[in-house]
């Protein structure tokens, strides 16, 4: 049988109607398509596992990435909205700035772990694909399918955090956080910010780059204005915020679960470098190296930009304050005229706007690929490996992950997002750390340029433990939803990937009209 693409069958009408028309009858033996780039360059056809029958052209992705580049992707990942807005919930959690500060502290030391095991993990399996890879090597084709619709729903939620971080310093621009309707416009706001960025990814990758690469400067321009205000603070006399040391501390160890996976929230980003090992140079040195020189820069990085806010705003400041830079701007330019006052605000809320709507372009991005990888792989519906003739971009990939995003804005804050998005994250991530131990035995002659003292997965692993059963301790209802829901994946995949069920057929029929729609949609263009 001829291979062919979605993308094919959408530029040449003559080769849709011959070979799509029947494609609820070919069994899943038809290619979804590959990825933006391959109709401009030469790939190599990948057979995936038999059960599926499904066969792709993927382009080989060139290794040009060096430790440099690496590393300066990994800093960028994962310095993002999480600076602006952890710090609040954290604090509320911990209650003193010194809890705070250790928190922030354990979570670079845990991530740091994780990034180790990712480490010899992707030393032994420099693949595109980071933990979806390390899980299907050790624990097999269904586990690495609830590892990917795990991964939809996390970046659904973790695309609606950013959005609503946006919307917070935005509207900080026109309105009061205190106002009553604050919250319900903020969760409008985000949501119209969701539309739009799917809606300029949906014009084509290199517009979305484009924006994304332009916002990030304004990012490190915030963070170092805020730590110069700091050091002028305390250069004034001021240590009255920063003294405070462990002042009204919470003790409830039960609490500072949800403050830890806050910052980890803040740190996440760490396992990017995997993702992209494929493209890195030298790949079995390099990959490591970053992980770890990204990390104690990050983690330095964070301790500075946290002290920074402890100088310039007492704990019952952070708790109260929606929109943290802003508030600590305000704080330093009190003492000022009007005018400079007038202009911190616009500074921090128009800089810190600006960079996190570049970051919710960047994992829309990235995640909109997940469901679209899947039908590449025959583990997602046909639907979704749709590409657009026009902008080569997933479209309806695109569709469905802002329309998941969209859903999360609206019953949830900010604070139980990200401790959503955490809990979630960890049960995988726990199982890629056990995924060190178990390879070693597993695979004891494989060849491991990077390997680790085993106590580091151990570590790593039971720090996950910790989190999860937190979690659900703290919470168990929203957890065990959310837990539920990760669980579903069990029986959809023996339900629909493993075997030939009729929602495949139908899924094929409905994708068939679909491209007929999309065809006649562009043509018009």
């Amino acid at each position: 049988m001829k291979k062919l693409t979605i993308i094919e069958s959408i530029a040449n009408p003559a080769v849709r109607d011959q070979n799509i028309s029947n494609a609820a009858s070919l069994e899943r033996k038809t290619s979804y398509g590959s990825i933006n780039n391959d109709l401009e360059g030469n790939g190599s056809a990948i057979e995936t596992p038999a059960s599926t029958a499904v066969s792709v052209k993927v382009p080989e992705l060139e290794k040009t990435l060096t430790l440099f580049h690496t590393v300066s992707i990994a800093v960028g990942q994962i310095i993002g909205s999480g600076i602006f807005i952890s710090p609040n919930v954290i604090i509320k959690g911990v209650g003193s700035m010194g809890l705070s500060l250790i928190i922030w502290t354990v979570g670079g030391l845990l991530s740091l772990c994780g990034a180790l095991c990712f480490g010899e993990l992707g030393a032994i399996c420099p693949k595109a694909g980071g933990e979806y890879q390390y899980i299907k090597m050790t624990y097999g084709r269904m586990a690495s399918f609830a590892n990917l619709w795990n991964l939809i729903i996390v970046n659904s939620m973790a695309v609606a955090v950013i959005s609503l971080t946006f919307s917070t310093y935005f509207l900080s621009l026109f309105m009061d956080p205190s106002h009553s309707h604050f919250g319900t416009i903020k969760k409008l706001v985000a949501a119209i910010a969701i539309l739009t960025v799917v809606s300029i990814c949906m014009y084509g990758t290199k517009a979305g780059v484009w924006v994304q690469n332009a916002f990030t400067i304004t990012k490190f321009l915030a963070l170092l204005f805020l730590v110069s205000l700091a050091v002028a603070y305390l250069c004034q006399g001021h240590t009255e915020n920063i003294s405070a040391g462990f002042k009204d501390s919470n003790m409830d160890v039960s609490k500072w679960s949800g403050a830890l996976l806050t910052s980890l929230w803040a740190y996440n980003g760490w396992n990017h470098i995997s993702i992209v090992a494929s493209e890195v140079k030298n790949p079995e040195r390099n990959v490591p190296r970053a992980l770890v020189m990204s990390m104690v820069l990050v983690t330095c990085t964070y301790l500075i930009i946290n002290l920074a806010y402890h100088t310039l705003l007492s704990p019952y400041d952070l708790i109260r304050s929606e929109s943290i830079a802003v508030h600590a701007g305000e704080m330093f330019f009190a003492e000022y005229s009007q005018g400079t006052l007038t202009f911190a605000r616009y500074f921090f809320a128009t800089s810190v706007a600006v960079s996190t709507f570049g970051a919710l372009l960047s994992i829309t991005l990235s995640s909109s690929r997940l469901p679209y990888a899947g039908a590449v792989e025959g583990m997602m519906p046909t639907l979704f490996g749709l590409v657009s003739k026009n902008s080569k971009t997933p479209i309806t990939s695109l569709a469905f992950l802002g329309s998941c995003a969209f859903v999360c804005v609206w019953p949830s804050n900010i604070g139980d997002l990200i401790q959503y998005v955490g809990f979630l994250s960890w049960i995988f991530w726990g199982l890629c750390f056990v995924a060190v131990i178990v390879l070693r035995y597993k695979m004891p002659d494989i060849k491991r340029p990077f390997k680790i003292p085993l106590f580091v997965p151990v570590l790593a692993a039971l720090t996950s433990l910790y989190l999860i059963i937190g979690s659900v301790y703290a919470n168990p209802l929203i957890s065990g939803l959310w837990l539920v829901a990760a669980l579903v994946s069990v029986p959809v995949y023996y339900g629909y990937v493993d075997t030939e069920k009729m929602c495949q057929r139908w899924m094929d029929k409905l994708t068939n009209k679909l491209l007929h729609y999309l065809e006649a949609a562009e043509q018009k263009q």
